[in-house]
């Protein structure tokens, strides 16, 4: 063989090595661009987990959150119906005054006791009564449905309790009636 047929011979394999790695390059190329498009989509696909995640956990929360409510507040309606039972006994014991009978008076006492009893079971089952004369009026707690002038008292301060309040576990089921002064 003469010098430049092995010169011909080598550059020919030259070429075959430059477009091997050509095409090397090339697939390397595409390996690093679907390396880079599946880290994209694993990014994107934990991000859409960690976000199902928490949607899980936050309606899991949001759910106990809704059934200890229900069972804190479950006697609401209960205690509502009660209420004007309860008022009405507070208005018997008030028109029942002292000189009256001595079987009136019996009477009231018995109605005092039970009321008291009443008032108790209630307080445990988380009913509590606002009876908020001599304090000052608080619109969150209290309904005025008067003012009066008043020399003995300062502005806005519950004078007379016309209807008592009531809570169940905090939260208002009715608001005091109240007279204020002026």
């Amino acid at each position: 063989m003469t010098k430049e047929n092995l010169t011909e011979t080598e550059a020919v394999e030259n070429k075959e090595e430059v477009v091997d790695v050509e095409q090397q390059v090339e697939g390397a190329e595409d390996h690093e661009a679907q390396i880079e498009a599946l880290k994209a989509e694993k990014s994107k696909l934990y991000d859409q987990y960690v976000r199902a995640m928490a949607e899980a956990q936050n309606a899991t929360r949001r759910a106990e959150i809704d059934v200890a409510n229900a069972h804190k507040y479950a006697l609401d309606k209960f205690v509502k119906d009660l209420l004007p039972i309860i008022d009405a006994m507070e208005l018997e014991m008030k028109a029942v005054d002292e000189n009256s009978s001595e079987e009136l008076k019996r009477f009231r006492e018995g109605s005092q006791l039970m009321y008291k009893m009443l008032l108790g079971v209630c307080e445990k089952y988380g009913v509590k009564q606002i009876s908020p004369e001599g304090e000052k009026l608080n619109p969150e707690l209290h309904q005025a449905i008067s003012m009066i002038p008043h020399d003995g008292y300062e502005t806005n301060q519950i004078i007379t309790v016309a209807q008592n309040g009531y809570l169940l576990n905090d939260r208002l089921i009715r608001a005091a009636q109240v007279i204020v002064a002026k």
